[in-house]
Parts: C-alpha cells; sequence; structure tokens
C-alpha cells in the first residue's frame, strides 16, 4: 500500500475540446469536399448528424463542428467555397463571435 497515488502520466488523461458550428449542409459531395480542403490544412473537425442524412435525407443538415481555436482559420478557408444548391453557407454568427 501507498500513502499517495502517483500523478498519472498526460497521454492518459482526455483533453476536453471546444466546437463550434461554422455550417451546414445536406449534400454528401459537400461533406467530402470540406473533409478534403480541412484535413490538408489540418484541422480538427467532425460533422455531427452526418450520417443521419442516409436515414432521413433534408430532415436536419449536416453540421460542421470546428475545433473552437481553429474557426477563424476554418471559416476564411471555406468562405469562398461554392456549395451545392441544399448547401447552407458559412454561418454569420461565426465572424461575430469567434
Amino acid at each position: 500500500m501507498v500513502e499517495t497515488l502517483p500523478p498519472e502520466p498526460p497521454e492518459s488523461v482526455p483533453e476536453f475540446v471546444d466546437y463550434k458550428e461554422v455550417l451546414a449542409t445536406f449534400n454528401p459531395m459537400d461533406i467530402a469536399l470540406i473533409k478534403s480542403i480541412l484535413d490538408a490544412e489540418e484541422i480538427t473537425y467532425f460533422f455531427q448528424g452526418e450520417h443521419f442524412l442516409h436515414v432521413r435525407p433534408l430532415a436536419l443538415p449536416a453540421r460542421l463542428m470546428v475545433k473552437i481555436d481553429q474557426v477563424e482559420k476554418a471559416a476564411e478557408i471555406l468562405k469562398d467555397l461554392k456549395l451545392s444548391f441544399a448547401g447552407i453557407n458559412v454561418s454569420k454568427d461565426t465572424e461575430e463571435n469567434p
């Protein structure tokens, strides 16, 4: 028995990551294009509801969620992207509240 436990190694403690919505789309092709762009720029992201599009298309869009400290960079990269007719452009809230 020991009096106190040794500290946990830093890699075993999960890091809390805060995300913010940057844009939303109903189109799987938009998602694939956005993923390739953000992967190339090493931006941390995920699409909330991406796989739900196959179950109930056009019910709810897939929302691009970007790590909070990379939102401005992601929005800048994607601002001129021409999404499909079903796409919803970059959120105006992103520009006002980074």
